[in-house]
């Protein structure tokens, strides 16, 4: 009888353990799309609770918990941020912007801080890349880093 060799034996190991890891890597990857695709569909609800008072010309509540949705946290835990707009004078100073400091809403700002949990108010910074926000007044929702 005949049996494996040790070496032969460290060659089977060694590829499996780079297949793991390489699909470990993958997995992980996965996780993180569908962990932002369904934050997008909870910022879609949350507006779809909000734009009818916003598109009506009605007084936008001032937090989240004033439409009771105040208990809401995005996948990774933490609760989605917004911030009144219109009608709120100092808003300009702490709203969104783009990379040309232009503010991405008119009206509101809804938005999740993403996997890190850091922000800044101009998304084009590295902390924000992966915050999922609303933009162009509800037109876009997705991942700053594709805005």
């Amino acid at each position: 009888m005949r049996g494996f060799t040790l070496v032969e034996l460290a060659i089977a190991l060694a590829i499996l353990g780079v297949l793991g890891a390489l699909s470990l890597t993958q997995y992980l990857a996965y996780i993180e799309r569908v962990r932002v695709a369904r934050a997008v569909v909870e910022l879609k609800d949350i507006t779809a609770q909000l734009d009818p008072i916003a598109f009506e010309g009605g007084r936008l509540p001032t937090t989240l918990a004033a439409i009771g949705l105040g208990g809401r946290n995005d996948p990774w835990g933490r609760p989605y941020v917004y911030l009144r707009i219109r009608g709120n004078p100092l808003s300009f100073f702490r709203s969104r912007k783009d990379q040309f400091l232009v503010p991405l809403n008119t009206d509101y700002d809804l938005y999740s801080k993403g996997k890190d949990g850091l922000t800044q108010p101009k998304i084009s910074e590295p902390v924000s890349l992966d915050d999922v926000v609303r933009a162009n007044d509800g037109a876009f929702l997705g991942l700053a880093a594709k805005y």
